[in-house]
């Protein structure tokens, strides 16, 4: 996905936040970026765009999900401009997932304060069948960090260290490359992508949410071109 995660957009949306929260009336900004969700059919991707106003792509990903008798597997992208509108902190997807229409899918979706965490439904309505669950909540993948580019790559040790259950990390890339950040266990088997894409040069940062994981030492890996780096990361709860 193409974008950044916790980055709020102007100083003039913070004022109106403040502003608001004065007032009563509290209205989460989104932060932007991507926001990947697990599901039972499988996961989706929706990215909020730069300006945090509206939803500018979505995939959808099954895992040999059954919905009406039919099979689903594989994705499916959607790219929309301007795209579906966040209004007072919610959003609502409609889309057909195949081109005979046959196949929709609905997903209703509310960011909470400050803007990094959300949570909704889905639904989807396969030849006349609804099948349907909810989701998160879940926070954006990465975010983007202003500042000057980058001279090198980096990727930082994780913060915190030890954690429980959420930590942070950092990574530098001075040039545009398809970048991925992993998270293997202590046998080497990888057990969650935190980013897995093409990326401008910039700083950034993702969060890895380990809730679901047991204690133990983890090994996170960044490739980035020919850059390939590794570090280890340790769960306490």
């Amino acid at each position: 996905m193409n974008s950044s995660k916790k980055m709020i957009c102007s100083m003039g949306i913070i004022i109106i936040v403040l502003l608001l929260s004065v007032t009563g009336k509290i209205y989460s900004i989104p932060m932007s970026g991507d926001w990947k969700v697990p599901t039972d059919f499988g996961e989706f991707i929706f990215t909020v765009n730069s300006e945090c106003t509206n939803i500018t792509k979505l995939v959808l990903t099954f895992s040999d999900w059954t919905c009406g008798g039919v099979k689903q597997s594989g994705g499916v992208t959607f790219n929309v401009s301007p795209g579906w509108s966040i209004s007072n902190n919610q959003f609502t997807i409609n889309s057909s997932v195949d081109p005979s229409g046959h196949i929709k899918v609905t997903i209703n979706g509310t960011f909470y304060e400050p803007g990094d965490n959300a949570s909704g439904t889905w639904s989807f309505d396969v030849y006349g069948t609804i099948c349907s669950g909810s989701w998160g909540p879940t926070t954006a993948s990465i975010e983007a960090i202003k500042g000057k580019v980058p001279e090198r790559f980096l990727i930082s040790q994780n913060y915190p260290n030890p954690f429980n259950a959420n930590t942070t990390i950092r990574f530098d890339i001075p040039k545009s490359t398809h970048v991925s950040v992993k998270i293997y266990n202590a046998l080497g088997s990888e057990v969650e992508t935190l980013v897995d894409k093409s990326l401008p040069p910039g700083q950034y940062k993702t969060t890895w949410n380990a809730a679901g994981f047991a204690s133990g030492v983890y090994v996170y890996r960044i490739q980035a071109g020919d850059f390939v780096e590794t570090k280890k990361l340790i769960l306490l709860k």
